[in-house]
């Protein structure tokens, strides 16, 4: 029989995005902290500029680099890429301890959903469906695979 794999990786809109906010922040930053240094009585929103906006692309960057994952269901297998760390996870559904689907409104017309899937060795992962691609597919198919073990609210 044909095996069909599903493959999820944040979406390439999403990450742009991020980038350039990224790039537009340290770009920021770098321009402020040589006015700060170089200029003897800098203004105070330079300061201000500097103090907002570290933590904030820190984060940032923490999400989108540390963060960026791509996963593949199929073959009854879960396996989760971080190419960053060259580091790849594969679970077998036998693994997964408990799968959710958490819904939350964020106004009268949409919803934010998100998908986490836990496994026996304690480690989680969580997909948003505006952030990856083929979400509902993954829904689906551990919907189909693992029913018993989807835990709800």
């Amino acid at each position: 029989p044909l095996t069909i794999l599903i493959h999820s990786r944040p979406q390439t809109r999403t990450f742009v995005s991020f980038l350039i906010f990224l790039f537009i922040s340290y770009a920021l930053l770098g321009i402020q902290t040589i006015v700060v240094l170089n200029d003897p009585m800098p203004q105070w929103f330079n300061y201000a500029i500097i103090i907002i906006l570290t933590p904030a692309a820190l984060f940032v960057s923490y999400g989108v680099l540390f963060r960026y994952k791509t996963v593949t269901m199929g073959d009854r297998q879960i396996e989760v890429r971080y190419p960053q760390f060259r580091l790849n996870r594969k679970y077998s559904l036998e693994e997964v301890t408990y799968w959710k689907e958490s819904v939350v409104k964020t106004n009268k017309t949409s919803n934010y959903k998100e998908l986490e899937v836990k496994f026996k060795d304690g480690r989680t992962i969580r997909m948003g469906h505006r952030e990856y691609t083929e979400y509902e597919k993954m829904l689906g198919y551990l919907g189909q695979k693992i029913p018993g073990l989807r835990k709800l609210k």
